[in-house]
């Protein structure tokens, strides 16, 4: 517990001393998101549905596709699946959903 707890307060330094950093990282992700979900509404129709369709395509790609590039270098290193992917994933689908849709 004590381990956990000063990990919690050394990220959290962490964060409050890198935030420009942290805000155009979540920033970035966010215009990936919107480039993303701009290129996959022309699959679909114009109506509600194709927009709740590539909103969700989208939704589901973006933290994935994030998640996969440093699985994919270190299954390339080192020879066996990443520790904590999906855990990785659910996190920037956590900062996607928060950037963009509850933020906005």
């Amino acid at each position: 517990m004590l381990k956990q707890s000063l990990i919690y307060v050394i990220l959290t330094i962490f964060v409050v001393i890198f935030s420009a950093y942290f805000h155009l990282l979540v920033t970035y992700i966010d215009q990936l998101y919107i480039y993303a979900e701009q290129h996959v509404a022309p699959l679909f129709n114009h109506n509600h549905t194709g927009s709740i369709f590539s909103k969700m395509i989208a939704l589901i790609v973006i933290p994935v596709v994030l998640a996969a590039i440093p699985a994919l270098i270190y299954r390339a290193i080192k020879g066996k699946d990443m520790p904590y992917f999906l855990t990785l994933t659910w996190c920037l689908w956590l900062v996607v959903v928060l950037s963009h849709f509850l933020i906005r």
